[in-house]
């Protein structure tokens, strides 16, 4: 498919920090999306994704490919590298046009391009219809006031378009180009050697402290089973993929659409894993799962104390995730859990029912990460904290990160506490494998 756009965008997801320390670069899924998108509507795009992550690096890409526009994937932990680098690409050609999208530019976009004069535009929540108009507008010569799902800066004021719905079928969305990106330098810590498969967005829970809810509205899109196998078998011809997991955040929400899946991925005869939620998990399902070649479930269990559950809007209870993981493990799935500790409202009972709980845990049930509570824009409990004067939006612009926030609202002691806490479960969970490379 093309059309007449000839603009050419650089698209990248900087790190947290310009750390030459090498470590594993993450899978730049909503990058690789954009990316694709575009790609299939015949627009040159470009993704810089390099370990190590430099400004020299960027320089260079910017330097050689020569883009209308450059396109930074922003969240509450990269920001100030992201703003680092359009300075950089300012500073490098003024007209190129730089736009911001992600969830930290979807909360704060008014406040970005007050603060900082060298992002141009933001693109709000879902960016690909959104980002291919500002490149039809830009190679057109057009204006970018009036684009749905964006907030831009124009003639000296700051205009915020209504919001852009929601791609109503995802099956429409082209296959990943993965070639945008190495994967080679692209590995999984939770699923190791194996190729993520975009296979849904968002998710209809209403956890208080995820940011899914301010990016996707609480609103969870599956791919179909069929067009879910298209891209398994895609990447199995394309990429020769020897095992794959599910990159959604909670994969067994639609058990129908699961089975339907599994029957698929069983004359496939590859190993997969994927993310889930106790809540919606059920024997009959993890056994059809664990036949269909599932050898690796990850649950977000986030606490085992009923009280700390409700507080965080959690849609299981400390038994049922007990239950149902011990089963996941019985049946040979490879099962670990989430934990997040210090969430508010979190006591020293609070901390000793889970840690209770996660005794009643099967021994070979392993900790996939202990969690610090960290404050995220966009999520319920961050409305509720600036509700209370906790927080402001403009503490963000003035050195505010995420950890901080566990800092402020409980006393040193109980900080402390929390962080022994996190130190116990590691010690009970401390014999924590890879998973092997698939065969």
């Amino acid at each position: 498919m093309t059309n007449a756009v000839t603009e050419k965008i650089l698209l990248t997801c900087p790190p947290v920090s310009f750390d030459a320390e090498k470590k594993a670069l993450r899978f730049p899924l909503g990058i690789l999306c954009l990316g694709s998108y575009l790609k299939q509507r015949g627009i040159h795009v470009k993704v810089y994704h390099d370990q190590p992550y430099t400004q020299k690096g960027f320089l260079k890409t910017l330097q050689d490919y020569r883009p209308a526009a450059v396109g930074f994937s922003c969240d509450s932990a990269n920001f100030q590298t992201c703003v680092a680098l359009s300075k950089l690409v300012k500073k490098f050609n003024k007209d190129i046009f730089v736009i911001a999208g992600g969830i930290h530019a979807s909360c704060f976009d008014r406040l970005i391009l007050e603060k900082t004069p060298t992002i141009d535009i933001v693109v709000r929540h879902e960016g690909e219809e959104s980002l291919a108009e500002i490149l039809e507008h830009i190679s057109a010569r057009k204006s970018l006031e009036k684009i749905e799902g964006t907030s831009c800066r124009a003639n000296n004021r700051i205009t915020v378009n209504k919001d852009r719905p929601f791609i109503k079928d995802i099956d429409t969305m082209p296959p990943l180009a993965y070639e945008l990106i190495d994967m080679d330098k692209v590995e999984s810590y939770n699923f190791p050697g194996w190729w993520p498969i975009h296979s849904g967005r968002g998710c209809c829970f209403n956890c208080k402290f995820c940011a899914s809810v301010g990016q996707w509205k609480r609103a969870h899109r599956a791919m179909g089973p069929q067009r879910v196998i298209e891209e398994v078998d895609h990447c199995r011809e394309r990429h020769h993929i020897r095992g794959c997991y599910f990159y959604e955040l909670t994969f067994t929400i639609d058990k129908d659409r699961v089975r339907r899946i599994c029957h698929a991925m069983k004359k496939r005869n590859i190993p997969w894993g994927c993310y889930t939620n106790p809540s919606c998990s059920e024997p009959a399902l993890l056994k059809d799962m664990r036949r269909a070649g599932c050898r690796r479930v990850i649950f977000g269990v986030e606490s085992l104390s009923d009280r700390m559950l409700k507080l965080m809007g959690k849609p299981h209870r400390s038994q049922q995730a007990v239950d149902i993981l011990n089963e996941a493990h019985a049946i040979g799935m490879e099962t670990r859990f989430e934990i997040m500790l210090g969430f508010p409202g979190e006591t020293e009972k609070t901390l000793q029912e889970t840690l209770e709980g996660l005794r009643r845990l099967d021994k070979g049930i392993m900790q996939n990460n202990i969690y610090l509570y960290q404050l995220h824009p966009g999520s319920p409990m961050y409305a509720t904290m600036k509700r209370l004067g906790m927080i402001d939006d403009e503490a963000w612009f003035k050195g505010f990160k995420m950890e901080d926030f566990i800092h402020l609202y409980y006393p040193r002691a109980f900080v402390n506490k929390i962080c022994r806490t996190k130190q116990e479960i590691e010690a009970i969970f401390k014999d924590v494998y890879e998973l092997p490379r698939p065969l």
